[in-house]
This record gives C-alpha cells, sequence and structure tokens, in this order.
C-alpha cells in the first residue's frame, strides 16, 4: 500500500495526471485574470471619450456663438469666453495628458490650447474681425480634432475585443486540451478501476487494472491490485475459518445428538447388553472412530467384551478407564483416523457407560435381594402355613397307626380330622400361590391394587371398597410390592375371621410419610388376649420392617379392626 506522503509526491512529477491539470487549471485562471484586467483598463481608459466628443462638439457650437456676438454686438460675452475656456481645460480633456494617448491626438489638443491662447485676446480688443476671419479654420481644427477622438476611442475598443477574443479563444483551447487530456489519460483508468471494483464487490479477487502508467493513477492500480489479492487471501482465509468452524459445529452437533441418544438408550428401567451394543454401534457413526470396544470387568479374571468396527493392527490403542465412586467398572477401548475424535466425547461417553455398568451392577444386586427377601417370604409363609398344617397331618397320621392297631373303631374320628387338616393345607397352598402370582403394573399402583381386590372380592359376600390418594411416582419398586402384599394380606384376614359387610382400604400421603389403613366393620377381637401371632400377622410385621414403618392394629370385641401402616417416602424430593 502507498501512503498519503507517497501519493503526494507521485502526484507532483512532470507527466502526473494531476500536474498537467493543475497547470491547464492555472493557466486558464492566469488567462481569465489578465483579460479581465485588460479589458477593465480599456474600460477605465475609456470612461472619458463620450465626454471628451461632447466637450468638443460644444466647442465648434461655442465659436460660432462668439462670431455671431462679435458680428451682431462688437464684442463677446465674457461668461460664453469664460464658457469656452472652462470647456477646453475640462478635467475629461485634460485626462488626454496620458501616455496611453497618441502623439498625434495630443499635438491636436495642444495646438487647440496654442490657438485658443493666441485668439482669445483678440475677443476683447476693438478689432472683432480678426476671430471672425479665423473661426472657420479653428472650427476645422476642432472638426478634426473630434475625429482624432473618435478614432482613439475606436481603437481602444478594438483592443479590448482582441484581447478579450484572445483570452477566451486561449481559454476555449485550454478547456478542450482538458477535456480531452481526462478522457484519454483519467476516464478509461477510472473506468478500468470502476468496472475492477465491481468485480472485487463480486468476490472476483483475481481481478486486475493497467498498472504501467508512470502517474498517480498507475499509483493507484497498483495499489488496487495489491488491495485485491490481499483481499483474496483474506476472504479465502475466512472461508477456510468459516469451513472449520461450521465442519467442528456439525461434529459437536452430532456428538451432542449421540450423547443424546446414548443418555437414552441408558434410560430404560432395565439395562441389558444389547443397550451397550446399540451405544457402540451409535458412536462407530461418528467421524474419527475406526473401531470401539467396550470391556466390562466382573474381578476374578471375568469380563464382557463389545466390540464395534473392524481393528486394524497396524494401529495403536487408546483406552478409558470407567469409574464409578472409585470402583473400576471396566475399560473402553478404541483406534481412530484423522481428524481424531473430541477427548471431551470420550470423557462424556465414558462417564454415562460408568453410570450405566454401576447402575446395571446395583440394579442386579437389589433384583437379588428382592428375590431373596421374597424367597425368605415365602419360605416362613410355608412354615407358617404348609409346613403346620403337615406335621399336624404327620401327628395325626401317627394317632390313627396306634388306634388302628389297639381300636379300630374309633379310627374313623381321626380319618375325619385328617380330611379337614387336608382340605385346610390345601386352602392355604392356593392362597400362597394367589399371593405368589400377585403382579405390579409399572407405575400404576391404583390398576395394581384394583387387580389384587378383584380375586379377594369373589371370595366374600362384603362389599370392599378403595381410597387411593398416593401418587405412584413417590414409591419405589419394593415399596409398591410390600404394600400391596401387606393389604392382600390384611383383606384375606378381614374376610377370614371379620364376619364384615364392609371392608375399606385408604392410602393417604401425609407429607413424607404415606398412611394404608384396612378397616373393617366386622365382629373384631380382643389384641390383648388374641393371638396376633398367627398366620398373616407376622408376615405382616415383617412387611412392615422392611418398609421401615409401623404395623398398628386397633380392635375391639364388636368394634371391627384397624390394621395401620405408616412409613418413610425415600428420595421422594419432598421437604
Amino acid at each position: 500500500m502507498y501512503s498519503k506522503t507517497n501519493l503526494k509526491a507521485v502526484g507532483t512529477k512532470n507527466g502526473s495526471v494531476t500536474g498537467v491539470i493543475a497547470r491547464v487549471m492555472l493557466a486558464i485562471v492566469l488567462l481569465s485574470l489578465l483579460t479581465t484586467g485588460a479589458t477593465m483598463l480599456a474600460v477605465n481608459a475609456s470612461r472619458y471619450d463620450a465626454e471628451m466628443v461632447n466637450l468638443a462638439g460644444s466647442l465648434r457650437m461655442q465659436s460660432y456663438r462668439l462670431a455671431f456676438q462679435l458680428a451682431q454686438n462688437g464684442n463677446a460675452s465674457k461668461a460664453d469666453i469664460a464658457h469656452f475656456s472652462q470647456t477646453l481645460n475640462a478635467p475629461a480633456m485634460a485626462s488626454l495628458r496620458s501616455l496611453t494617448t497618441p502623439e498625434e491626438l495630443l499635438q491636436s489638443y495642444q495646438n487647440l490650447l496654442d490657438d485658443w491662447r493666441r485668439i482669445s485676446p483678440q475677443l476683447t480688443e476693438t478689432n472683432p474681425g480678426y476671430f471672425i476671419h479665423q473661426v472657420p479654420e479653428f472650427v476645422d481644427r476642432i472638426d478634426h480634432f473630434v475625429y482624432e477622438i473618435q478614432a482613439f476611442s475606436q481603437q481602444k475598443l478594438h483592443i479590448m475585443a482582441m484581447i478579450s477574443g484572445l483570452g477566451l479563444g486561449l481559454i476555449l483551447m485550454l478547456a478542450l486540451f482538458a477535456i480531452h487530456y481526462s478522457r484519454r489519460r483519467i476516464v478509461p483508468p477510472l473506468q478500468s478501476l470502476l468496472a475492477a471494483s465491481q468485480q472485487v464487490q463480486a468476490r472476483h479477487f483475481s481481478v486486475r487494472v493497467d498498472e504501467n502508467s508512470q502517474n498517480e493513477l498507475g499509483t493507484l492500480a497498483r495499489a488496487f491490485n495489491h488491495m485485491a489479492q490481499e483481499l483474496g487471501q483474506s476472504y479465502r482465509a475466512l472461508e477456510t475459518t468459516v469451513e472449520e468452524k461450521t465442519h467442528r459445529l456439525k461434529e459437536a452437533n452430532n456428538a451432542l445428538k449421540t450423547l443424546y441418544d446414548c443418555a437414552q438408550l441408558l434410560s430404560v428401567n432395565r439395562i441389558q447388553a444389547r443397550h451397550f451394543s446399540q451405544i457402540l454401534d451409535r458412536l462407530i457413526q461418528l467421524e474419527g472412530f475406526a473401531v470401539i470396544r467396550l470391556v466390562v470387568e466382573e474381578g476374578h479374571g471375568i469380563r464382557t467384551e463389545f466390540q464395534a468396527g473392524i481393528p486394524d493392527d497396524n494401529q495403536s490403542w487408546h483406552q478409558h478407564a470407567l469409574k464409578q465412586e472409585d470402583q473400576h467398572l471396566g475399560t473402553l477401548w478404541w483406534q481412530h483416523t484423522l481428524p481424531c475424535p473430541d477427548p471431551a466425547l470420550i470423557i462424556s461417553v465414558g462417564h454415562l457407560l460408568s453410570r450405566a455398568l454401576y447402575a446395571h451392577q446395583t440394579q442386579t444386586q437389589n433384583d437379588q435381594l428382592l428375590l431373596m427377601e421374597e424367597r425368605a417370604t415365602i419360605a416362613r409363609e410355608l412354615h407358617d402355613s404348609l409346613a403346620q398344617a403337615l406335621s399336624y397331618l404327620k401327628i395325626q397320621l401317627t394317632l390313627l397307626k396306634r388306634q388302628l392297631a389297639t381300636s379300630p373303631d374309633t379310627a374313623n374320628g381321626i380319618v375325619d380330622d385328617l380330611e379337614q387338616g387336608l382340605s385346610q393345607a390345601y386352602r392355604q397352598l392356593r392362597e400362597l400361590l394367589n399371593t405368589f402370582r400377585l403382579s405390579i403394573k409399572p407405575g400404576k399402583l391404583s390398576d395394581a391394587l384394583n387387580d389384587m381386590l378383584i380375586p379377594l372380592r369373589n371370595q366374600t359376600t362384603a362389599t370392599i371398597l378403595l381410597h387411593n390418594q398416593l401418587p405412584s411416582l413417590q414409591l419405589t419398586a419394593p415399596q409398591h410390592i410390600h404394600l400391596i402384599q401387606l393389604t392382600r394380606e390384611a383383606v384375606l384376614n378381614a374376610i377370614k375371621h371379620a364376619s364384615a359387610t364392609t371392608i375399606t382400604v385408604d392410602c393417604i400421603p401425609q407429607g413424607n410419610h404415606v398412611l394404608v389403613e384396612i378397616s373393617d366393620d366386622g365382629q373384631g377381637f380382643d389384641p390383648d388376649q388374641s393371638k396376633t401371632s398367627h398366620y398373616g400377622m407376622s408376615i405382616m410385621n415383617e412387611r412392615a420392617e422392611s418398609l421401615g414403618g409401623k404395623l398398628t392394629i386397633l380392635s375391639a370385641a364388636g368394634q371391627g379392626c384397624r390394621v395401620q401402616l405408616k412409613f418413610a417416602l425415600q428420595n421422594t424430593g419432598t421437604p
């Protein structure tokens, strides 16, 4: 780029466009000034011409008047003589004494003055005929003087016209030269620059203009070419940057979508092995990954591998350890191509996989604990029902053998007892099977309670009412199971022992606690005197302890019974 100083220096060189135009403009201005000055001088010199002609003409008339006065009266009026003398010496007539006045005109004026000095004394003497005799010659001289004044005035007008014409012609020639020079030396380069600037505006930065001129237009052309080159480089650099940014944004968008898809895959209720394979299949679609392998380590040399892509033996492997709460869960291995995958994406995917593996382990442990707890519950229920019934039947069978050996006639009563025991054992077995077949619809506690109460309503003539105000979202899966099974056992006990007409189940939220109450209007019992540890009661107490709650039984003879369960919610987020 050229600085302003350099451009100014170039503009002052010989042959520069601005120098030529400046000299032409200066010449036009000087010619205008000269022409105007000469015209003004000519006008100033001619300002008395008309007055001199009038005065000279009046001298001729005054001469005839004086001659007439002499011829009539014999003498001339002193006033007319003074007026003639004043007219002849007027300032306009005196202006002839200048350097620009021709010598002939100046001499004619001087002759008039000399003649007047010679003739004027005769006008006051007694010889008036002398003046009358000199008047024709004197008037001829005045006429000649008038003609010379007119000729001198015309000469000045001719000179003024010539100067004006010459100045105007020169100015016109200079103007035409400036126009021609501009059209030949200025307009084409400027048009070329304009067309080139339009090309640059249209992002055609390869355009170039002629820069061979050794003037400021050539300098401007070189500066323009340099500017276009730099703009082209800058634009290409910006395009490259924009493409890189766009590519990075696309990659970031793909990475975010991948993280979202992985989070969606891992947000299911139960995480399975196929979910990890789907995550790897989704990751291998991203740019940069050639092969991905997930190694899940369970300890004691047991490991599970998931892989997406085909490994290359010539490439090195990279790894990222999967940890959760200082527990090593596995390793994520991968081989990459160029460009390399985003490290932040790998870390984020590693966190997702770590949490998924940890959640899968925790879920498996919870399922195992729940299974063991249910098995323990089944064992207790079998012990309290079928085991006792079978023990009773075994004792009865021993008694039957003894009776058959000693007194066969009394064996019929024992046979009846065996038949009743078998019927009771079969009924208890059927109740246990119904309990074990109990299922829960995910997330809908009211539907699960209704489904549980339908077969119980078929076993009694009592009316069973359900009032549930507890949202399912506030309960965990184990709480669902224990609450439904405890409710079933309480309703079943009311059906079997209370002889009630109405059984009501109420599930009420109380802040961060839950109150479940099963009440009936049956015969009731005395809790202090009744055996509350018989079949069902102990099971309900154990389920209440599993919920971390308290089971309360309120009853009296003839006043029905109320079984109340109250436990605290866990991880509900309520204050």
